[in-house]
């Protein structure tokens, strides 16, 4: 791969990363309500999910999966479930963290795994990912592209990906942004889960419209 193609690749991933959406959202909502340890989890998780996308675009998966309308549907419905689930688990939360909770809060490892395991899902559960990474690949990646090739491209987007929301569950815990959002962290619930629902909306208002299209036309 050539280098200039590899800093475009680089510059599209972090572009797609900073972008608002779900991700981010639940990325604020766990760390402002669990803690460091549970957003950079988040993140990790996260990151995992988009290098996957990254790595299943560039061998072909990804197109077939969008390509495949029962499967796509599928797909999105359940990452639409998903995402309804965090943001309604994120509405009803109202606890926040001190100055000195944000590195004496209690991280179990199952609840460590379980928000590593959300942003693993919220990012596999959306096909706009795969669509985005078609989007780009198709101009930079050559078909024949070898294992060391993918696997570059799979671990820029992870690293890419895993940095930026890292970056933000670090910036949210920092003691002056704590200070800042102690008394404002229900209010920060509130707004996250109502943003991840109304995602969650909109994504299932997709699909229904897209299957009775499909009825009609049938």
């Amino acid at each position: 791969m050539e280098v200039t193609s590899w800093l475009q690749i680089v510059l599209a991933c972090f572009l797609g990363a900073v972008s608002p959406g779900p991700s981010l959202a639940l990325v604020v909502g766990n760390t402002s309500a669990q803690g460091r340890t549970h957003g950079v989890a988040t993140s990790l998780g996260h990151a995992t999910g988009i290098g996957l996308w990254a790595v299943l675009t560039v061998v072909g998966i990804a197109e077939v999966i969008v390509r495949t309308s029962g499967l796509l549907v599928g797909v999105q419905s359940l990452g639409a479930c998903l995402i309804a689930y965090i943001g309604f688990r994120t509405l009803i939360a109202r606890g926040g963290l001190s100055v000195k909770q944000i590195n004496t809060k209690p991280n179990p490892p199952r609840i460590v795994l379980i928000a590593a395991g959300e942003g693993f899902l919220i990012s596999l559960l959306n096909p706009k990912i795969a669509l985005f990474f078609l989007a780009i690949f198709s101009h930079l990646v050559h078909p024949d592209s070898g294992w060391i090739q993918t696997g570059l491209i799979g671990i820029t987007a992870w690293v890419i990906d895993a940095g930026w929301y890292i970056t933000v569950a670090l910036s949210l815990t920092s003691t002056g942004m704590i200070r800042f959002l102690e008394d404002r962290a229900p209010v920060i619930s509130v707004i996250s889960g109502f943003f991840l629902i109304l995602i969650a909306l909109y994504l299932l208002g997709g699909t229904i419209q897209y299957l009775l299209l499909r009825v009609l036309e049938s």
